[in-house]
């Protein structure tokens, strides 16, 4: 009897078509998955034309887009273009903005999982969310009413979205309501990224300073920098090598070389926010630089390029936005924001121009607890003993949760303990006074001392501000609010159970250091020392950058008899070695010494160096190695996290061995090795080598080796050293994204030392040539584009401008797509 077709349909199947069709279904399965994932993906894209309505403005918002996708707002009131500008934030930066706020507040975890619990912890404990609450308890209802109407632009924009931004997606998580003080949050994680919220350089200066004498800690510390390059071109006289009477080397006990660990830099978890080391030879570096008009061929000129970590998206979001100002007076200002809040950062008003630099300023004190007999929770104040205060935190995180303690004294959080003693961080981070949205203000300013007035009463991260007006001024000052201390802020920990030492509040604006139209008709900034000893005494010295890179931008403008936008943006451009042509110099005497360790191949690149930065020059790189094993060997310090990352120096140095320190220590390491390397004192010189030109040739035998490990010596080109990576912070958690998210590696010039600071993982986050009035002339560079989104059209737009160095227009282009914000229907009715 014939089985029936119904029932033997499973017999006629053979193994073959099993898998075949198996395989054929999870093709179809993964192929719909995929679809899925394409079309929520797309989804998540902004719409960037046409009409949309939104409730929250009391008049149509038009904003416009060139083919880099750069927007020009024009709204008829300053609430409507921060709601505006707080929709396209949204739309093409929430995540950005996401991290920034959940990184001061301790909450990265809540997004990253439990990878991210340090970084919180370490926030956390600082009570950001706290200070962030109560500026906006104190914020005038001027200042609130933009804030509010660029909070409600924010939500309705990632509302609108037809599905949440890509990254969400990747992480599985939801994107949570924007907060008014969310915004606060962002400047202080901006904050946190220019300075040490836990205080490392004093606590590292302050053990240095019990293990050495005075003398020593003064020659290694000192006030003033060989290459300094102060505006009023004050100089400080350098402090002596100690004699052998007072500090001797050679008779500490003759110790074996011992790997040392590389510490790396503070850098947050996924790189969302990059802390510098805060030494005072390698670091992150921004410059900015004014022209008066007899320079700037009739026309005063700004030059300006902030120096971050980098990363995509970028930090900043361009933007041009037409309407009255916070002041009732219509302008259009041109320049970059900062996702996150709702005014012009850095550029030009039409009247004004300005740029930033950060001040290196001391704007914090670490204080040594005395703490009270028999109670070890209690501490001395000058009104008697107070015992700090225990703080409990949950740290949640997909899967789980960790709970930490932490303590708070009156005077801020206990930030370290060293054998029983406790440290306290004073900080203007922890006040609520030294915050408000002032800045605004800045954008209805007529005139650079209206500009620098306002500046000094802005609550903000601490910058040098140089501006430019249409009539010609130029000028500078600080920003950010300045403690009043009874004398110069102290570089080492302090004793405040007494009155001597303790704050006086702020400095009001008239206190503040300023600059008007030098003699000279330039001014200019770069993390350096600005002024002398009034100056010093007012801000004091937070970690000053030694002053090459600035004294080669004041040469460069010093140089030429006038400037259009373009020259002035070849200073940014500059990577010529003059800081190290000495040691390139010194390199080549020691190779051609009779005892020279080095191959011939070697010398030949040493004297064929090109001087400059460049991409091509194996001899710069092989200079610069070198200075950076001649330093290892005098001190033995981690002189940079970033450079132990690149280089083979792992032996600690005699003063290392010495002091019995391996921690880095932030002295000056190029004046000291330079000093030492000059006038060769024995007693300086560390137990193993027999003389400095020991100690020299081994340096450059350790340089040839480092270099030739795993490549012939003409592989090692400065750009494969400088191989900068502009990397997605969602690849460290996942990473196979990395070839879709991130941009692609390339080779640039450029170092610290010199104008076009520039390293594998920081550099120019954004550069701009302007004058005011004639913002059609101005250039811009960024690296990245304006949307952080994969599938859109401007997520690398002007990229390439930025790594090449080509001229770029300020302005956006013609419009290429209009989307206009409307009164929503039902707002209308009311």
């Amino acid at each position: 009897m014939q089985e029936s077709d119904a029932t033997a349909w499973y017999r006629r199947w053979t193994w073959k078509k099993l898998i075949v069709r198996s395989l054929l279904l999870t093709f179809v399965l993964l192929a719909a998955a995929a679809g899925w994932v394409h079309w929520k993906l797309r989804s998540s894209l902004p719409q960037i034309a046409g009409t949309v309505n939104v409730s929250g403005i009391a008049d149509s918002v038009t904003i416009d887009r060139d083919h880099l996708g750069v927007p020009s707002i024009k709204a008829t009131s300053r609430n409507d273009a921060a709601f505006g500008l707080g929709f396209l934030h949204a739309q093409d930066r929430f995540f950005q903005m996401d991290c920034l706020r959940r990184l001061s507040a301790g909450r990265l975890s809540e997004l990253f999982g439990e990878a991210a619990v340090d970084s919180d912890m370490r926030f956390r404990k600082h009570r950001f969310s706290e200070r962030a609450s109560k500026v906006m308890d104190g914020m005038p209802a001027h200042y609130r009413s933009v804030l509010d109407a660029y909070t409600s632009g924010v939500n309705q924009g990632i509302e609108l979205l037809h599905a949440a931004p890509f990254e969400y997606l990747m992480l599985g998580q939801q994107p949570r309501e924007w907060e008014a003080q969310d915004t606060i949050l962002v400047m202080l994680s901006m904050l946190c990224d220019l300075q040490p919220m836990d205080a490392k350089p004093e606590l590292a200066l302050g053990l240095l300073h019990e293990k050495i004498p005075a003398e020593v800690f003064d020659f290694l510390v000192p006030r003033g920098s060989q290459w300094d390059a102060a505006l009023d071109d004050s100089m400080f006289e350098p402090a002596a090598i100690p004699s052998a009477e007072i500090w001797s080397m050679r008779s500490s006990s003759a110790l074996e070389p011992q790997e040392v660990a590389h510490d790396q830099l503070d850098d947050d978890v996924f790189g969302l926010i990059q802390i510098s080391s805060f030494d005072r030879e390698f670091r992150v570096g921004s410059n900015n630089f004014v022209v008066s008009p007899a320079r700037g061929n009739g026309h005063a000129m700004l030059g300006s390029d902030m120096h971050l970590g980098l990363r995509i998206p970028a930090t900043w979001y361009r933007a041009v936005i037409t309407s009255p100002t916070i002041a009732g007076d219509e302008r259009t200002l041109v320049g970059v924001t900062l996702p996150g809040t709702p005014m012009l950062v850095e550029g030009s008003n039409g009247s004004v121009a300005w740029g930033f630099t950060n001040s290196y300023g001391d704007y914090s004190d670490v204080i040594e607890l005395k703490t009270v007999s028999n109670q070890p929770d209690h501490y001395l104040t000058p009104d008697g003993p107070k015992p700090l205060v225990r703080h409990t935190e949950s740290i949640t995180f997909k899967g789980g949760s960790k709970e930490f303690e932490y303590l708070w004294s009156e005077w801020g959080p206990v930030v370290a303990e060293r054998d029983g003693r406790r440290f306290v961080h004073r900080w203007v981070g922890h006040d609520s006074e030294a915050f408000n949205l002032r800045a605004m203000e800045l954008e209805a300013t007529s005139s650079v001392e209206e500009t620098l007035l306002v500046a000094n009463s802005t609550g903000m991260p601490h910058v040098n501000i140089v501006a430019v007006d249409t009539s010609g001024n130029i000028g500078w000052t600080v920003c950010g609010r300045v403690p009043r201390r009874r004398s110069e802020p102290p570089m080492l920990p302090v004793d405040w159970s007494t009155t001597e030492m303790d704050w006086q509040g702020y400095l009001s604006p008239d206190e503040y250091p300023r600059l008007l139209n030098p003699p000279d008709g330039i001014i200019w900034t770069a993390n350096n020392r600005i002024l002398g000893d009034e100056y010093l005494r007012l801000i004091g010295d937070g970690g000053y950058d030694r002053g090459a890179r600035a004294r080669q931008i004041r040469d460069r403008l010093r140089a030429e008899k006038t400037f259009d936008e373009k020259s002035l943006m070849q200073v940014q451009l500059d990577d010529e070695a003059l800081f190290l042509q000495r040691w390139q110099t010194l390199l080549l005497t020691t190779c051609q010494a009779p005892t020279s360790p080095v191959s011939e191949e070697f010398i030949e690149h040493v004297i064929h160096w090109e001087g400059r930065a460049s991409t091509t020059s194996v001899g710069y790189r092989l200079t610069h190695e070198f200075r950076q094993q001649v330093i290892n060997r005098i001190f033995g310090f981690e002189v940079s996290g970033r450079e132990a990352l690149n280089s083979a120096i792992s032996e600690p140095g005699g003063f290392a061995v010495a002091t019995g320190i391996r921690e880095y220590v932030p002295i000056a390491y190029e004046d000291a090795s330079w000093s030492l390397i000059t006038e060769q004192p024995e007693h300086w010189l560390a137990l193993k080598y027999n003389n400095w030109q020991e100690l020299l040739e081994e340096a450059a035998s350790a340089t040839e080796r480092t270099l030739t490990r795993e490549h012939p010596l003409t592989s090692a080109t400065w750009g494969q050293r400088n191989l900068v990576t502009v990397n997605h912070p969602i690849t460290g958690v996942v990473p196979i994204l990395s070839s879709w998210l991130n941009m692609p590696p390339c080779e640039l010039p450029g170092d610290n030392n010199m104008p076009r600071v520039q390293g594998p993982l920081f550099g120019a986050s954004q550069r701009m040539v302007v004058a005011p009035g004639r913002e059609t002339e101005g250039i811009y560079h960024q690296p990245g584009g304006q949307s952080a989104h994969p599938y859109s059209p401007f997520y690398q737009a002007g990229f390439e401008d930025w790594y090449k160095g080509n001229p770029s227009p300020l302005l956006p282009g013609k419009t290429l797509h209009t989307l206009v914000l409307e009164v929503s229907t039902a707002q209308a009715a009311e």
